[in-house]
């Protein structure tokens, strides 16, 4: 079985930031619990798209009508475009959602949502 490379897109670090302070604010008592919780579930999920990089659903973000929604996906598809990547993807983890392009030999993570946001945002809160 090959393994494929897992990468991280600055975005992704940016989006998981801004989770963690929205759950910190949200309720700062169970905020590290839920927080240690989604990072263990985000390095679960790189071991099995390592193997697997097709586990993803297609990305249905495809959809967005509103001008801010296509302003979010000419992002997002501009980052998966400069790194060559041609399929986009995304998991569910739980009440959350990870973006990330992929080929046969590379995976790169490009942005993760809790599933009540409106699409994905490629940095920034």
């Amino acid at each position: 079985m090959r393994v494929v490379r897992v990468d991280f897109a600055a975005s992704f670090g940016e989006r998981l930031h801004g989770l963690e302070a929205f759950m910190e604010g949200q309720d700062p008592d169970s905020a590290p619990g839920r927080i240690e919780d989604l990072h263990d579930a985000i390095l679960r999920f790189v071991d099995l798209v390592k193997l697997h990089p097709q586990i993803g659903r297609p990305a249905t973000m495809f959809a967005a009508r509103s001008a801010e929604g296509q302003q979010r996906l000419a992002r997002v598809l501009q980052l998966a475009a400069d790194a060559g990547l041609p399929e986009l993807r995304e998991y569910v983890l739980h009440s959350h959602l990870v973006l990330y392009a992929h080929s046969d030999s590379r995976v790169l993570m490009l942005s993760v949502r809790h599933q009540r946001e409106l699409g994905y945002e490629p940095g920034g809160a």
